[in-house]
């Protein structure tokens, strides 16, 4: 029996999924363990479209299993469309957490006329666990004859479908849930990712599956999700050993658990990893999602990777109303604090995350979470927008009508290709941008609030600016928000490029119905394709204010730092806001990269800017004064000019090209070097 599995993303623009297909893996080593025919089993892998599509025109599979998450439905939907085509007799199979939770729902899904004709079948197991359900189906595929007909004489466990003859909707009985996850072969020690290690991609692993948490927004939080069952630490271990002697070292490890670091055999496995990094020098950065409690437990972990794993604190809102809709419940924000601090400690970012338009919650208890979480110490809120997935909670059509969502669809960035499988293809998300409580007006001025604080906040971008006005009395985010309300004020260079043509962009991918999305896609799929349109708009144009209007965005924020220091009348004095700007105007690289690579800019300094903000116990600026003003002039180092050079080069001078050039160097990466005078023109001999 020939069978194709097929996790499949876009990869024109950029990787939509860039990990391992762990699901289809798990579906593969399962299957060759448990299901035995007559004629043998050849179970094949694909991640790209092109190599699905070129196999599909080499031969028929009998079946052709297709993963459906937010990203990739659209394309695992055409696949089947082209299979089919090519090959009627194909059984075409999908499976996957982005599916309705509600009977009436996944019969609609599966009536629908984009997977209507081209899925034979829904494999559904519990919550996003397929292997059993899918063992099931393919077993009674091969008892019924290896044919559909033969398939859908009767009830399937784990398999939903739609019967071509009598147009009825069947649903298989529920399947248990995997209780050791050892009964699952891995798909490392099996050979089956080895073609993936030659790759970009990353690593992606599994310890547990479950989440104790009920969060009505994901997916994971159904109430049959709720237990939690693991591997045995000895099957991890020998995955991570088999992987580290085979990975490039400066490739990321990914984890898919749910909450990891929040239990014992977590702190087991970060000895573990500890030990590999010393051993292997691997991994250097591992992602994955951090747990929601046991913060003490999470620390430890932290500090036994040795700084190869950050923390995001994912509180979504901290409004007791909005919790309690969403069925969440938060640690303490000084718990959070301490974990910022540590965080810091061991040289990381620090980040938060929050939702717009969840149910109950209004721009101003938005803005506190913000403020919030500035004051504890994060140094980037991500303000993600609602999405309403298929098989969470809050998309059922009770909550919709409870809460009041008004909804409307986008593109998801950059997921658009054409990938000879019919057409053009592109994803879309359904997003809430209105509530009774948020109003659709409060979605665009957050919007802009959080374009603000990834141009000047994040990651320490102007650092210094923040620092002189925190010394005048004025902290971050009020400084953030006197941002905002002088907008009117701001350069109309600055005003025009980046915040209007941001709010226009932000209003026009917003699409009343799904159709008209993907009617958009078709017609515009060229400018889309070569990054004209769309993309991800908060990093487009970011990129644009930090980068092509530079010199407009910095003598906003000075303009502003100087009158809420002024009216805060302590702390700060005209000349030590002169010389933070200065310094940051010499220091400052930005586009046309050629041209500011090359310049070595000279100020007169009375401060030593630079040991003033590296201070652990921050004094006030005037602390730092020089005996005599010194010059100093800017320069890139030789390296660090190359690397940007090439990185140029790699991404492009462009929005688009900086949004991903930026995720490869931190904002410090992108400056000049501030070295005295004396320095600068001694010779080679000299000091």
């Amino acid at each position: 029996m020939l069978i194709y599995l097929a996790d499949l993303g876009h990869n024109l623009l950029t990787l939509s999924s860039d990990v391992y297909p762990l699901g289809v893996g798990n579906l593969a080593a399962y299957l060759q363990v448990h299901f035995r025919p007559v004629d043998g089993l050849d179970i094949r892998i694909f991640r790209e479209p092109q190599d699905l599509k070129a196999a599909l025109d080499r031969a028929a599979p009998d079946i052709l299993g297709l993963s459906n998450y937010a990203w990739n439905e659209n394309i695992s939907l055409h696949a089947a469309r082209y299979a089919k085509q090519k090959h009627p007799r194909t059984f075409t199979l999908m499976g996957g957490p982005n599916f309705p939770l509600t009977p009436g729902e996944q019969e609609s899904f599966l009536r629908s006329a984009p997977v209507k004709g081209a899925i034979d079948a829904y494999v559904n197991g519990p919550t996003y666990e397929g292997e059993r359900a899918f063992l099931n189906v393919v077993r009674r595929f091969d008892e019924g004859g290896r044919t559909v007909e033969g398939f859908m004489e009767g009830a399937v466990p784990g398999g939903l479908f739609i019967h071509p003859r009598s147009d009825t909707f069947t649903i298989g009985g529920d399947v248990p849930r995997i209780e050791d996850l050892d009964e699952i072969p891995s798909p490392y020690l099996t050979g089956l990712f080895d073609p993936f290690f030659a790759t970009g991609y990353f690593p992606l692993m599994q310890i547990a599956r479950g989440c104790p948490f009920s969060c009505t927004f994901c997916n994971s939080g159904v109430a049959e999700n709720s237990r939690i069952y693991a591997h045995s630490l000895e099957n991890v271990k020998a995955d991570l050993i088999y992987a580290a002697k085979r990975v490039r070292p400066e490739i990321n490890l990914c984890l898919a658990d749910d909450n990891f670091g929040m239990y014992a055999r977590d702190e087991e496995l970060a000895d573990f990893l500890g030990w590999m990094q010393d051993v292997y020098g691997w991994p250097k950065y591992i992602r994955t999602t951090t747990g929601k409690n046991n913060s003490e437990r999470i620390i430890r972990v932290m500090r036994k990777i040795k700084g190869a794993l950050p923390m995001t604190a994912a509180v979504q809102s901290m409004n007791p109303e909005v919790l309690k809709n969403i069925k969440r419940s938060n640690v303490k924000l000084e718990t959070y604090a301490r974990i910022q601090a540590e965080l810091r400690e061991q040289g990381m970012q620090s980040y938060g995350e929050l939702i717009l338009c969840l149910p109950g919650e209004t721009k101003e208890s938005f803005l506190k979470a913000v403020r919030d979480f500035m004051d504890s110490g994060a140094q980037r809120i991500s303000a993600h927008q609602l999405m309403l997935l298929h098989g969470a909670e809050l998309a059922n059509p009770e909550s919709r009508e409870r809460f009041g969502f008004k909804t409307r669809f986008r593109l998801v960035a950059r997921n658009i290709g054409d990938y000879g499988l019919g057409g053009v293809v592109a994803e879309t998300e359904e997003m809430v941008v209105e509530t009774p409580q948020f109003s659709y007006a409060d979605y665009l001025e957050t919007r802009v609030f959080h374009l603000l604080l990834t141009i000047y906040f994040y990651e320490g971008n102007f650092d210094e600016a923040f620092a002189i006005a925190k010394q005048g009395g004025v902290k971050a985010f009020d400084l953030a928000r006197a941002l905002l309300a002088a907008l009117d004020e701001a350069p109309p260079s600055f005003r025009r490029r980046v915040i209007n043509d941001f709010l226009k962009e932000s209003e026009e991918e917003l699409f009343p119905t799904r159709e008209a999305c993907l009617a958009y896609a078709e017609k515009n799929s060229a400018a889309l394709i070569d990054g004209t349109l769309g993309g991800n708009l908060l990093s487009k144009y970011s990129m644009i204010g930090r980068f092509f209007t530079a010199e407009d965005a910095l003598a906003f924020l000075e303009s502003v730092v100087r009158r809420e220091v002024g009216a805060a009348g302590q702390g700060a004095t005209e000349t030590e806001i002169t010389a933070v700007f200065d310094h940051l105007r010499a220091a400052q690289l930005y586009s046309p990269f050629a041209s500011t690579l090359a310049a070595e800019p000279r100020i007169d300094a009375p401060y030593d800017v630079p040991a003033w903000l590296a201070a652990v116990d921050r004094r006030p600026l005037r602390d730092y004064a020089f005996a005599e003003t010194k010059s100093f002039r800017g320069v890139v180092p030789p390296e660090r000019r190359a690397i940007i050079e090439t990185r140029l080069r790699t991404f492009g001078e462009n929005p688009q090209g900086m949004g991903k050039f930026t995720r490869t160097m931190f904002a410090r990466e992108l400056r000049r070097n501030m070295v005295e005078e004396t320095a600068v023109s001694a010779s080679p001999r000299g000091r």
